[in-house]
């Protein structure tokens, strides 16, 4: 006998109004169009934007910020520029927030577009001040060293 998937809310991004809402507090904050794109494989049949951010100090980037249907309330952001960072994932997303953060240090979706817009932007300045000053300035969450591969020597 197969066991029944319990019943989940359908993700908050298949309503229009809902995207509409989402583009339109983004609009705001944002210089120019924000876009919506296709999102990648990883969040198929999700939602996604993207738009252009200038942070102070740091030269304009263009960002994609995905929600996906696995997990909705989470989004993943992209930018290009540097990638060289101690807070992006393998992938190259940002690693905005630690994971088991409580939910008041993490950005959730009635914080709204701005707010995420804003962490972001404030990313993207921590990042420029590390790839400068080897320094992250802001909290940081404990990680796991980088592993390296052991070099190989000439036989």
């Amino acid at each position: 006998m197969k066991r029944s998937v319990p019943w989940q809310p359908p993700p908050w991004f298949v309503t229009f109004q809902a995207k509409l809402r989402f583009i339109r507090e983004a609009q705001q904050v944002v210089e120019g169009p924000v876009a919506v794109v296709k999102p990648s494989r990883k969040c198929r049949g999700g939602f996604a934007v993207s738009f252009s951010v200038t942070p102070q100090g740091v030269p304009s980037r263009t960002v994609r910020v995905e929600f996906g249907p696995g997990n909705p309330e989470v989004p993943r952001v992209f930018t290009d520029g540097p990638q060289e960072s101690p807070h992006r994932y393998a992938d190259g997303s940002l690693c905005m927030w630690y994971p088991r953060d409580p939910i008041d240090l993490q950005w959730t979706r009635r914080d709204g577009a701005a707010a995420l817009i804003g962490g972001i932007a404030l990313h993207l300045i921590r990042e420029q001040w590390w790839r400068e000053t080897g320094e992250w300035a802001g909290a940081e969450a404990p990680h796991p060293a980088p592993q390296t591969r052991p070099q190989r020597t000439a036989a």
